[in-house]
C-alpha cells in the first residue's frame, strides 16, 4: 500500500495559482478552499494517458464517468440513481448560477441559511432574484468552541412567502464545517415540500468527512428526492478545482431537463481533462482519500489545540467535515479592519467572514488543507500578532 506524503511542501509560485498569487509577497495564503497537496496519482495518470492520445477535439459527457458516479452513490450512501440522472457542469458555482436562472422567475426569493458560501448570494442576485437570508443561531459549547442551530420558525416563515421558490442548502456546511443530522434534514425538507420550495443541495464537501457520516438530503425519501437537485464534485476532495468538473444529480425528470437546459444556455462545457481527472479520481482515488482524511483530522486537532492553548480569545467551530476552520475573532481588541490585521500584522490571509454574509462579520475562515508545517507557521504568525493586542477589558 502506497503511503502518500502530505507533509511535502510544494512550491506553487510560478504556476498561476489563484490561492498563492492573490496575496502580497510574504503573506501566507490560508483562504480559498484549495489544498496544497498533490492530487491522487489515479487522476494525474488519467490525464497523462489522455494527453498521449494527442487529439483534443470537442467531447461529450463520458458514459464511464456517469457510471462511476452511480456506483459511488450506491456504495457510499445506498443511494440508487441512474446514469440519466447525472449531469455535468464546468464548476459548481456555474451550476448554482445556471440553476438560479433556470428555475423560478425574476423577483423570486432564494432562501439561504447564513453564514454560508458566498456564491449562494451571487446565484440569486445575477438572476434578478433576491437572497432571503436566515441567520443560524450561534450557540456556545464551552469557553473555546461554538456551533450553529437552525431557526426553524424563521426558516418556515421565509419558505412560506409566495415569492420563495428555491432553497440553496450547504451540507457539509461551508464555512462552519458541520454536517446536518438526519432530523435536521428531514425538518428542512418537510418545510420545503409543504411550501413547494425546490431544494438545491450543495454537497461538494461530502467526501471530506472527518467524523460521522454524510447524509445526502435526496436519500431521505422518494418524495424529497423528487424535489431536490444535488451538486457534488471531485474538485474539493481531490484538489482538482482548476479542472472545472462538477456533477449534478436530479432524479426528477422535469428538474433534470430544466437544469440541463439552463446549463446549455451558458454555452460552456467541461474540458476533456476535467472529465479524465474526475474519472481517475473517482475510480482510483479511494486509498489516497482515506489517508488524506486521517491527515486532515490531525491538522484539525492540531489547530484546535494550538488556538485553545495560545489564543483563547478566539472561538472556533469543531469541524466534522471539510478542511475549513470557522473562527470567531470578535473578542480580539483590534483597532481597524480585521482583514488588514490578518494580512499586515499577522502575515496570513484567511477568507474574510463578510464573504459568507452579514452573519460572518468579525469571523474568518482558515484553510487547514496544507502540510502541517505550513499550518503551524500560520498559527504561530497569528499568535504573535494576537499577543501584541491589548488584553480584553
Amino acid at each position: 500500500m502506497t503511503a502518500f506524503d502530505f507533509d511535502e511542501i510544494i512550491d506553487r509560485s510560478g504556476h498561476h495559482s489563484a490561492k498563492w498569487s492573490a496575496v502580497d509577497e510574504g503573506c501566507l495564503p490560508m483562504w480559498v478552499a484549495d489544498m496544497d497537496f498533490r492530487s491522487p496519482p489515479s487522476a494525474i495518470n488519467a490525464m497523462i494517458e489522455r494527453a498521449r492520445h494527442g487529439v483534443f477535439g470537442y467531447t461529450i459527457d463520458p458514459p464511464k464517468l456517469k457510471e462511476v458516479v452511480v456506483e459511488r452513490m450506491e456504495r457510499l450512501y445506498n443511494w440508487r440513481i441512474k446514469p440519466e440522472d447525472v449531469l455535468f457542469s464546468p464548476g459548481l458555482v456555474l451550476g448554482l448560477c445556471a440553476t438560479g436562472r433556470g428555475f423560478g422567475a425574476p423577483g423570486d426569493a432564494v432562501l439561504i441559511q447564513t453564514p454560508v458560501y458566498g456564491p449562494f448570494f451571487k446565484a440569486a442576485n445575477i438572476n434578478q432574484k433576491f437572497s432571503l437570508s436566515i441567520d443560524m443561531q450561534y450557540a456556545a459549547d464551552d469557553a473555546h468552541h461554538f456551533h450553529y442551530e437552525n431557526d426553524y420558525d424563521a426558516f418556515e416563515e421565509a419558505a412560506s412567502k409566495p415569492q420563495t421558490t428555491m432553497h440553496l442548502q450547504c451540507n457539509p456546511q461551508n464555512p462552519a464545517g458541520f454536517m446536518y443530522s438526519r432530523a435536521e434534514l428531514e425538518r428542512i425538507a418537510e418545510i420545503c415540500l409543504k411550501h413547494d420550495v425546490l431544494i438545491v443541495a450543495d454537497e461538494i464537501h461530502s467526501d471530506l468527512i472527518l467524523e460521522g457520516r454524510h447524509i445526502p438530503i435526496a436519500t431521505l425519501s422518494e418524495e424529497i428526492a423528487q424535489n431536490t437537485l444535488t451538486m457534488i464534485a471531485p474538485s474539493k476532495t481531490y484538489n482538482l478545482a482548476g479542472l472545472s468538473c462538477s456533477v449534478l444529480i436530479a432524479q426528477n425528470k422535469e428538474i433534470r431537463e430544466t437544469a440541463a437546459a439552463a446549463l446549455q444556455r451558458t454555452s460552456t462545457h467541461v474540458s476533456i481533462m476535467g472529465y479524465e481527472a474526475a474519472y481517475g479520481a473517482y475510480s482510483g482515488g479511494d486509498e489516497w482519500l482515506r489517508q488524506l482524511l486521517i491527515y486532515l483530522k490531525g491538522n484539525r486537532d492540531f489547530a484546535l489545540e494550538y488556538i485553545r492553548q495560545h489564543m483563547p480569545q478566539i472561538k472556533t467551530t469543531v469541524p466534522t467535515a471539510t478542511y475549513l476552520l470557522w473562527m470567531d475573532m470578535r473578542e480580539l481588541q483590534i483597532e481597524g479592519d480585521l482583514m488588514e490585521f490578518c494580512h499586515k500584522t499577522a502575515g496570513i490571509a484567511p477568507s474574510p467572514g463578510s464573504f459568507f454574509g452579514a452573519a460572518g462579520e468579525g469571523f474568518v475562515r482558515l484553510n487547514f488543507g496544507c502540510p502541517r508545517a505550513t499550518l503551524e507557521l500560520g498559527l504561530e504568525r497569528l499568535r504573535k500578532a494576537v499577543e501584541q493586542l491589548a488584553p480584553a477589558v
